[in-house]
C-alpha cells in the first residue's frame, strides 16, 4: 500500500487503455489528479475477481441496487467519482501494480 499524488501526465499514462473507451475519461483523469491516491496490491487466489466482487459494479447508482454492501455502492458518488479503481483482468493487475509499485516509485522526488 502507498499513497501517491498523481500528475495529469501520470494519470494520463495509468488510465491510457481508457481513452476513447470510457465517455468519462478526461473527467476521470481530473479525478485522480484532485488528490491523494491510496494505491494496494490485492494477493490471495483469484484476486482481481475477488476485488471486482467487492468493488462493485462501476456505476455506484447500479451497485445501490446489485451489489449493496459493495465498496462503490456504500462510497461511490457517480461514475467519475466511484470511489475505487479495479483491474480489469489478472494480467492487467500485475502491470498495474508493477506502474505504482516499481515505475512510479523510480520517478518520484
Amino acid at each position: 500500500m502507498e499513497l501517491f499524488n498523481l500528475t495529469r501526465p501520470v494519470a494520463e499514462e495509468f488510465y491510457d487503455v481508457y481513452k476513447g473507451v470510457l465517455p468519462e475519461y478526461l473527467p476521470i483523469i481530473e479525478n485522480l489528479c484532485g488528490g491523494p491516491c491510496l494505491a494496494l496490491e490485492v494477493r490471495q487466489q483469484n484476486a482481481v475477481a475477488s476485488f471486482r466482487e467487492l468493488s462493485g459494479p462501476h456505476d455506484p447508482e447500479i451497485a445501490k441496487h446489485l451489489r449493496p454492501d459493495s465498496i462503490r455502492a456504500k462510497f461511490g458518488h457517480d461514475r467519475v467519482r466511484n470511489a475505487v479503481h479495479c483491474t480489469d483482468m489478472p494480467e492487467d493487475g500485475v502491470l498495474e501494480v508493477k506502474y505504482f509499485f516499481e515505475i512510479l516509485q523510480q520517478h518520484q522526488f
